[in-house]
C-alpha cells in the first residue's frame, strides 16, 4: 500500500484569522468559535501552543496568542484495487523423489497458460468487488494494508539463474568487479612502496584479477531447480487527497508531509459509506470525511508578521508546522557566524558563541552528536575501502582518492547533522535553515580545540618570576614560615595564571558545558595547561624544600 500525495511544508506567511474581514465564515463555524472561546479546551490548547514555543526556545512572556478557531479538514480517500495474476520462484535444495521436473520452456509454458486461466476464474473476483462495495471505511483501510489471494498453482522445474543470469558468473564483491584492490600499504600513493610496486594497487586475491566469481546460488551451472508457484491476487494501492479550508486564507492548503497526512487521517471521521466501481483490471472505492482542527495565529515581540499554528483532533497534534525556530535562533545563527570569520585564537569570541549555543537544548544536543556521527561514517567508508579510520581523518596525503572520500565524508556528516537538528527541533524549522546552522556547527567544533596560542610564553615567563621571588623571599626573611608562605603564593599564582592570564581555565570551564569530543579527543584539551601548572607547583615545592634544608643547616 502506498500514499501517492506530494510533500511541501507549509509556507509561513500566515493570514490574521481573528480579524479577517473574509464572508465566507458560515453561522456554524461562528457558533463553534463562540464556544470554543475561555472553554477548558482553549486553555488546554493555548497551554500546549505555549509549550511549543518554550520548547523551540522562545520564552513564554515574549508570545501572544490569538483566540482559536475551528475549522475541518476536508478528506477523500480512494482505494484503487489491482487485480493480477504473479509468480514466484523458490530455489529447492531438496527435490523430492516423485516430483517431476519441467524443463526451462515447459515452465515458462506451464506460467503462461495457467496465468491466463486464473485470471478468467471471476466468481470470486465478483465476490471480492461486493464485499468492497458495502465495506465503512474502516474495514477496507484494515483490507488495503494486506493481498488478497484469489488462487494459486504451483509446479517443479528448472529456470534460468537469478544471480548470474545464466552465464554462471557474478561480479565480485570484494573489489567490486574491478579485479584489483587499493594498495593497504600505501593507501593508493603508490610512493616507494614494496608492496605495490609504485601501481597504487593490488591484485585481489579472491578473483584473481578477473573481476568474477562463480554463483554461489546455481554454483556455476547457470541454471536453478525451483517451486514456481502462480499467484491470482488483488493488491490496494490508496491515493489521498487532503484540503484545508482556513477561515481567513484564500488559499487552502493542500500539500502535506508524511507524518501531518497520518495525524488528519488519524483523527478524520468518515460517516457515509464509499462509493465504488469496478475497471478494467480491478476496483475503486472512494471515502469523503472531516477531520477537526484548530487554528490561531502567536504573535512574538520583535518579530512583525504572526506564526500560524494549526492543531488536529482533541489530542491537539502540531501539523504544517511554522517554521519558528529560524527566528528564534536567528540571534545565535549570527553569533557562530561572527565567531567563524573571527581568529580562531579569540578565546572571549568562542566562549561568548558557545555560552550562546549552551543555553538552546536543541543546538547543545545536536552539537554534540556531530562526533557519533563522524566516526559511524568515517568507519563505513574505511571498511568500503579498505583503509584505516586513522587514515581517513588524520591523514595528509593529498592525493585524488582521498580528497574524494574526505568530501564525501563531509557532505555524508552534513546531512546527517542537517537531519539531527531537524529531527530536535520536531520539524519547527526550514531544511536551508537548518543546513546552513548544521554546517556552522561542523566548523565551529575544531575551532574549540585551540586555546591561548600565548600559553607557553605566560607560563614561561610566570614561572621564572615566581621560581626568582620565591628564592629571594626565602633569602631574605629565613624561615619555615617563610617556605610555607610561598608554596601558597605560588599556588595563588598558578590559579590567577590559569583563570586570569591565559583564560584556559575559564575556557575549559565555559566549554566543558557541551560536553564535546572531535575525533576520540576531548574538547578542550587541557593537557598542556595541567603540565604547565604541575611543573610550577612542583619547581616550588622543590624550591621551598631546598630552602628548608639551608634553614636547617644554617647556611642561611
Amino acid at each position: 500500500m502506498s500514499d501517492t500525495v506530494e510533500n511541501k511544508p507549509l509556507n509561513e506567511n500566515a493570514p490574521d484569522i481573528n480579524n479577517s474581514k473574509d464572508g465566507a465564515a458560515t453561522s456554524e463555524q461562528k457558533a463553534n468559535n463562540d464556544k470554543l472561546k475561555n472553554s477548558p479546551f482553549a486553555i488546554k490548547l493555548n497551554k500546549t501552543v505555549s509549550d511549543i514555543c518554550s520548547r523551540c526556545g522562545v520564552p513564554i512572556a515574549d508570545i501572544k496568542i490569538s483566540e482559536p478557531i475551528v475549522f475541518s479538514a476536508s478528506i477523500t480517500c480512494s482505494f484503487v484495487w489491482s487485480f493480477k495474476c504473479r509468480c514466484t520462484d523458490k530455489v529447492l535444495k531438496t527435490i523430492p523423489e516423485d516430483a517431476t521436473i519441467l524443463s526451462i520452456p515447459a515452465l515458462d509454458a506451464f506460467t503462461q497458460t495457467n496465468s491466463k486461466e486464473l485470471e478468467k476464474e471471476s466468481k470470486k473476483t465478483e465476490a471480492f468487488m461486493k464485499k468492497l462495495e458495502s465495506a465503512s471505511f474502516e474495514e477496507e483501510n484494515e483490507l488495503s494494508g494486506q493481498i488478497v489471494c484469489f488462487n494459486r498453482l504451483s509446479a517443479i522445474g528448472r529456470s534460468k539463474c537469478k544471480s548470474c543470469h545464466g552465464t554462471s558468473h557474478v561480479k565480485c564483491d570484494k573489489c567490486n568487479g574491478k579485479g584489483k584492490l587499493v594498495c593497504p600499504a600505501c593507501n593508493g600513493s603508490g610512493s616507494s612502496c614494496h608492496v605495490c610496486h609504485g601501481k597504487g594497487y593490488v591484485t585481489c586475491s579472491t578473483c584473481q584479477g578477473t573481476g568474477k566469481k562463480h554463483c554461489t546460488v546455481c554454483k556455476g551451472k547457470g541454471e536453478t531447480i525451483v517451486e514456481r508457484e502462480i499467484i491470482y491476487d488483488a493488491s490496494c494501492q490508496r491515493q489521498l487527497s487532503i484540503s484545508l479550508n482556513i477561515p481567513g486564507m484564500q488559499t487552502p492548503i493542500t500539500e502535506f508531509s508524511d507524518r501531518d497526512r497520518k495525524c488528519i487521517l488519524k483523527n478524520a471521521v468518515f460517516t457515509d459509506g464509499g462509493s465504488g466501481h469496478s475497471t478494467a483490471r480491478g476496483f475503486t472505492t472512494s471515502f469523503v470525511g472531516k477531520a477537526p482542527c484548530y487554528a490561531v495565529n502567536v504573535f512574538i515581540r520583535n518579530i512583525k508578521k504572526p506564526f500560524y499554528f494549526i492543531l488536529c483532533g482533541d489530542n491537539l497534534q502540531a501539523i504544517c508546522k511554522p517554521n519558528i525556530i529560524d527566528f528564534a535562533f536567528m540571534n545565535e545563527s549570527q553569533i557562530l557566524s561572527d565567531t567563524l570569520i573571527t581568529s580562531a585564537d579569540d578565546v572571549e569570541e568562542k566562549m561568548k558563541c558557545v555560552k550562546s549555543l549552551s543555553q538552546k537544548a536543541i543546538l547543545a544536543k545536536t552539537i554534540r552528536s556531530i562526533e557519533g556521527y563522524e566516526c559511524e561514517l568515517a568507519k563505513k567508508e574505511a571498511v568500503n575501502h579498505g583503509i584505516t579510520i586513522e587514515s581517513l581523518l588524520y591523514s595528509s596525503t593529498d592525493n585524488a582518492k582521498a580528497k574524494m572520500l574526505r568530501a564525501k565524508l563531509q557532505r555524508d556528516l552534513l546531512e546527517s547533522v542537517t537531519k539531527q537538528l531537524i529531527d530536535n527541533a520536531q520539524g519547527y524549522i526550514s531544511e536551508d535553515f537548518a543546513r546552513n546552522f548544521s554546517r556552522n556547527l561542523i566548523s565551529f567544533v575544531p575551532m574549540l580545540l585551540k586555546i591561548n596560542p600565548k600559553t607557553k610564553i605566560i607560563w614561561a615567563g610566570i614561572t621564572l618570576f615566581t621560581w626568582l621571588f620565591m628564592m629571594f623571599f626565602i633569602y631574605l626573611l629565613p624561615k619555615y614560615s617563610t617556605c610555607f608562605i610561598s608554596i601558597v603564593f605560588s599556588t595563588v599564582i598558578c590559579v590567577f595564571t590559569s583563570f586570569a592570564l591565559t583564560k584556559n581555565w575559564t575556557y575549559y570551564s565555559v566549554v566543558s558545558q557541551l560536553r564535546l569530543k572531535h575525533r576520540m579527543q576531548k574538547v578542550p584539551n587541557l593537557t598542556a595547561e595541567a603540565v604547565n601548572s604541575a611543573k610550577l607547583i612542583i619547581g616550588s615545592c622543590i624550591i621551598c624544600f631546598i630552602g628548608a634544608l639551608l634553614i636547617r643547616y644554617g647556611f642561611i
